[in-house]
């Protein structure tokens, strides 16, 4: 808690406001997984990320560097959900790079850990992860790779 809170004294106003903006996106993103399809929400983010008007939310986003808007990302899903915040983040972060014009993957994976089975959401570019460990990524199988 101590850390979140050093992290939000460090943001300049713009990204307070796009924060605040991502997190409300973000719980958006939570009742939007329980009432849609997966396919069809992502199909949803593409479209919007593409239209004209709708690609500039949330507001100043295209001001950040990915690497800040990834930080920005996680700080709010860490605040809007506790457990299982991967595909939140993934769906935010595959939305916003969209809108900046570049080729994303939304991909998911299984992994059999001992007896359970677990899975995670990542975003690639090119073939590359961005915002997450290659080394965990490198954990899970794919079996869904979704792009634009």
């Amino acid at each position: 808690m101590l850390n979140t809170l050093r992290r939000l004294t460090n943001l300049t106003l713009v990204e307070h406001a796009l924060l605040l903006q991502l997190t409300a996106l973000s719980l958006g993103l939570r009742i939007a997984l329980i009432t849609r399809p997966l396919p069809r929400l992502i199909s949803l983010l593409s479209r919007t990320a593409i239209s004209p008007l709708l690609s500039q939310i949330p507001l100043f986003h295209t001001r950040c560097t990915v690497d800040r808007l990834i930080q920005l990302i996680d700080l709010a899903t860490s605040m809007s959900h506790r457990d299982g915040r991967c595909l939140p983040r993934s769906l935010l972060l595959y939305w916003l790079l969209c809108a900046r014009r570049e080729s994303v993957e939304l991909c998911l994976g299984v992994s059999l850990n001992m007896t359970m089975l677990e899975g995670h959401a990542w975003v690639e570019r090119g073939g590359i992860v961005v915002g997450d460990r290659l080394s965990f990524t490198n954990r899970y199988t794919p079996f869904l790779r979704l792009s634009a």
